[in-house]
C-alpha cells in the first residue's frame, strides 16, 4: 500500500538531502535514494515525480534547514562585518562537531557536475548564489557607511571577493581535518576586509 504522501515528507526529503550532499546528484541512482530513505521507489513516486523534482525539493530544504540559520544574521537589517565573523564562525563550529573533513556546499558540489541543459536545476542553484552575495553585499555596504563609504564599483569588487573567498573555503573544508587552519584563513580574510573596508590609505 502506497505511503501517505503527508506522513514522512519531510523525513524523506531530509534523507535524500544527506544523500545527494554526501555523495553527488549525478551519482545517485533511485536504488540509491530507496536504500538511504527507506521509502520504496513507489512511495518516493507518490510524492515526486523523479529525482529531479526530489533533489528541487531537496535544495529548498537545504536553504531552510542549512542556510538560514547560519546566513540570516548577514542578511538582518544593520549587518556588518562582525555578521560575516559570526556566519564563518558557526560554520566552523559545525566543521568542528562533525570532527572535520567537511562535505562542502550541496550547491557548489552539485554545480560542479551539473550538465549545461539541466536549466530548471541551475536556476535554484543560482539563486542560492544570488542570495550569499546580496546578504555580503548588505553587510559590506552597512560596514562601509560607517567609515565613510565605498563607491558602488569597490562595493561590487569586494563583493565578490567575499563569495569566491567563502567559495573557496568550503571547498577546501573536504581536503582537511584541520580547523585551525580554516580558522586561521578566516581571521586573514577578515583582517583584509577591516583593512579594505576602513583604511583611507587601502582605496
Amino acid at each position: 500500500m502506497p505511503r501517505a504522501k503527508s506522513s514522512s515528507r519531510t523525513e524523506l526529503v531530509d534523507n535524500a538531502l544527506k544523500t545527494f550532499w554526501t555523495t553527488g546528484y549525478h551519482v545517485v541512482s533511485m536504488g540509491d535514494l530507496v536504500r538511504e530513505t527507506g521509502v520504496s521507489r513507489g512511495g518516493i513516486y507518490s510524492d515526486f515525480a523523479g529525482k529531479e523534482a526530489l533533489f528541487h525539493a531537496c535544495l529548498h530544504r537545504y536553504q531552510d534547514r542549512v542556510v538560514t540559520p547560519v546566513f540570516a544574521q548577514v542578511e538582518a537589517e544593520g549587518a556588518g562585518l562582525e555578521a560575516i565573523r559570526g556566519y564563518l564562525d558557526r560554520l566552523l563550529a559545525r566543521f568542528e562537531a562533525n570532527q572535520g573533513f567537511g562535505i562542502g556546499c550541496l550547491v557548489l558540489n552539485t554545480l560542479a557536475q551539473i550538465a549545461p541543459e539541466d536549466q530548471q536545476t541551475r536556476a535554484l542553484l543560482d539563486q542560492h548564489i544570488t542570495r550569499l552575495a546580496t546578504g555580503f553585499r548588505n553587510a559590506l555596504t552597512n560596514e562601509a557607511a560607517t567609515a565613510g563609504g565605498l563607491d558602488e564599483n569597490e562595493l561590487q569588487a569586494l563583493t565578490e571577493f567575499t563569495l569566491i573567498s567563502i567559495h573557496g573555503l568550503w571547498s577546501f573544508s573536504r581536503t582537511t581535518a584541520d580547523v585551525t587552519l580554516l580558522r586561521q584563513y578566516c581571521e586573514i580574510f577578515l583582517d583584509l576586509l577591516q583593512t579594505r573596508l576602513h583604511s583611507p590609505q587601502a582605496r
